[in-house]
């Protein structure tokens, strides 16, 4: 299986945990076309992502901006805000991608110091 990284920074984690987000730009080019949807929850894709995280799991898709360009991150911030609040993620910690299908991921944490945090 292929596993992508996505190394996180301080504008991951938003202001007060708000806009929480893991860049995708390592392999979003890689995704199925019908993916990508609109601007919000309100206008998704024709087909979802599924990721995972232990039991916490989520169906999204990505972005577009007012322009119709996607953006380099999935939909689901509280999905996101979960997974960082139960890893502990931080600056510097890099979140792992591993493609079950094109459509199904699973994620995990290497932190800074090199531990890997599966669910």
């Amino acid at each position: 299986m292929t596993t992508y990284e996505s190394q996180l920074t301080s504008g991951n984690f938003g202001k007060e945990g708000q806009s929480t987000h893991i860049y995708i730009t390592p392999f979003y080019r890689k995704l199925p076309l019908d993916v990508f949807g609109g601007t919000n929850v309100h206008a998704p894709a024709p087909r979802l992502v599924r990721l995972e995280f232990g039991t916490l799991c989520t169906d999204t898709f990505v972005p577009t901006d007012k322009k119709g360009q996607p953006r380099t991150f999935f939909q689901d911030r509280a999905f996101v805000r979960e997974v960082f609040e139960r890893t502990g993620a931080k600056p510097g910690d890099v979140v792992l991608f591993e493609e079950v299908t094109p459509y199904h991921f699973r994620l995990s944490l290497r932190t800074a110091a090199g531990k890997v945090i599966a669910a």
